[in-house]
């Protein structure tokens, strides 16, 4: 199979498309096992950070979205923010809805103690 593995560096396109050097590596966040890290920066507003990034992907997708459930977990020893939003994307004929995860590890940005 002649099939190409693409690595996506989403820091390097919200950079590239909005000019914004998000403190993010690691996945796109569409599944817990890839999701996006989010590095602990001053001030340490990952919430905001995870906001503002679905922002860009919704402007850079051209849907309207809003969040319908934030759930936090650890997956694997690392702290997972889910956010659950539901999409709107308008076109010339109809409204196409859904219902998509992003994953977010939130690890580095929470205060825990060690040991």
């Amino acid at each position: 199979m002649g099939g190409y593995l693409v690595e996506i560096d989403l820091r390097k396109l919200l950079k590239a498309d909005f000019g914004i050097d998000f403190p993010i590596s690691g996945g796109i966040g569409n599944s817990r096992d890839d999701p996006i890290i989010i590095h602990r920066a001053i001030p340490n507003a990952y919430v905001g950070t995870e906001y503002a990034i679905l922002r860009c992907l919704g402007m850079g997708r051209r849907i309207e979205w809003k969040i319908v459930k934030q759930t936090f977990f650890d997956h694997n020893g690392r702290a997972l923010d889910q956010l659950k939003i539901e999409t709107k994307e308008l076109t010339e004929e109809e409204i196409i809805t859904g219902i998509e995860n992003y994953y977010f590890d939130i690890t580095e940005c929470l205060d825990r103690e060690e040991g």
